[in-house]
């Protein structure tokens, strides 16, 4: 019985000095939080232009499962964002991204309309392989590069987003 006694008695020791509780070294081993997860891949224009397109795209901006910010969900077009855009981490763990056209910013999740022009990346009828753009800041990784490419225009904000007509 001494003994069982001084066993309990250390274990509550140990615990004591370690500065975790039972609920915490009972717990399960959760995934890193989402502050240290890498960013998307985030492309811009290598190109410093006041030209805006202005052909009109809505959708909700989301990351696909490779990693690339597209508008319009997993198959939707990628986005070569403005040469003076940014991407960052919010403190609440959101992916804020603030245009560089007019200063307006989007989270990853949101629904929104932007200008713009389309670039498509389906292979020419000859069978070669489609070109991928070459005037950005980093090139694009091939799972990022499928499909359609949105080069951005101006972001609108959330007001002016929701006075479109036909939304």
């Amino acid at each position: 019985m001494t003994y069982k006694l001084f066993a309990l008695l250390g274990a509550i020791g140990i615990s004591a000095c370690s500065g975790e509780t039972l609920e915490q070294r009972s717990a399960p081993i959760q995934s890193p939080s989402p502050h240290s997860e890498a960013l998307p891949v985030f492309v811009r224009t290598s190109v410093r232009s006041d030209l805006e397109l202005e052909a009109l795209f809505q959708g909700r901006l989301v990351v696909d499962r490779n990693g690339c910010l597209r508008i319009g969900g997993e198959k939707g077009a990628f986005v070569i964002w403005h040469h003076d855009s940014r991407i960052e981490r919010t403190s609440d763990g959101r992916i804020k991204i603030t245009d560089g056209y007019s200063g307006n910013t989007a989270y990853v999740g949101d629904e929104i309309a932007m200008g713009g022009g389309q670039g498509n990346r389906v292979p020419p009828a000859t069978g070669e392989r489609a070109a991928t753009p070459t005037n950005v800041t980093e090139p694009i990784p091939e799972a990022c590069a499928s499909g359609e490419i949105w080069w951005a225009g101006r972001l609108m904000t959330e007001a002016e987003r929701q006075r479109l007509p036909n939304r």
